[in-house]
């Protein structure tokens, strides 16, 4: 009787488990509506958010396979800390083919405009038409709601080839942080808080002049 009740009980666990799934709505089952905006794990590298599930361009753009043909687009930490926050995005229209390392999108800071390259070749399929209307999403959320574009690429692996992951790109920030603290001590003390930190929208400090020059070395433009 003790192994019937047993079985009995385990079958009745069964069936409210399978009712309550059937219970849950379809699209609660389904993937994330925006993949490209899901959660990334947090990761901090010389004080810059660094996602390990990436790949970066030394421009400082990034991209993340959706699909063996498909990514998602966007600028990392270090880019939209150097340059603040945007006022305005230009971005490739859909159909336009970006070639890696080449220059892709606009950002107008201020009266500043700077240019990003594209981390990868391919054509623009979609492109995040929120933006548009609130461009600094691109700088205040860049590994999520503000992604640039979506590409398709003929040969994914030759071109993540070329990106940096892992230890690679961690050294890379690190390298980048260096770099860019010895430049803004030889520019000027009120860029940098005590202990050496750059202070909030550094960029808004920088003559013009020295803000360009920054901007070109580190995104490769």
């Amino acid at each position: 009787m003790t192994v019937l009740f047993v079985i009995a009980t385990f079958m009745v666990f069964v069936l409210i488990d399978y009712v309550s799934r059937r219970s849950v709505p379809s699209d609660a089952r389904t993937e994330p509506l925006f993949p490209e905006a899901a959660a990334v794990e947090p990761v901090w590298v010389a004080g810059y958010q660094l996602p390990e599930s990436l790949h970066y361009h030394r421009g400082h753009t990034w991209t993340r396979p959706m699909d063996a043909d498909n990514v998602v687009v966007g600028m990392d930490d270090f880019a939209r800390r150097l340059l603040g926050p945007a006022r305005e995005m230009r971005l490739p229209a859909v159909g336009t083919w970006l070639r890696q390392g080449e220059s892709g999108f606009g950002v107008t800071v201020d009266d500043r405009t700077a240019e990003l390259v594209s981390p990868i070749e391919g054509e623009v399929v979609e492109v995040n038409e929120a933006l548009r209307e609130q461009p600094t999403l691109a700088t205040d959320d860049p590994y999520g709601r503000g992604w640039l574009v979506k590409v398709r690429t003929a040969d994914l692996t030759a071109n993540l080839r070329n990106l940096l992951s892992g230890r690679l790109a961690r050294r890379f920030i690190e390298d980048a942080r260096e770099g860019l603290d010895l430049r803004l001590m030889a520019l000027s003390g009120s860029v940098l808080q005590d202990g050496g930190e750059p202070v909030a929208d550094f960029a808004k400090h920088l003559p013009v002049a020295e803000w360009k020059r920054l901007v070109g070395e580190f995104l490769l433009t």
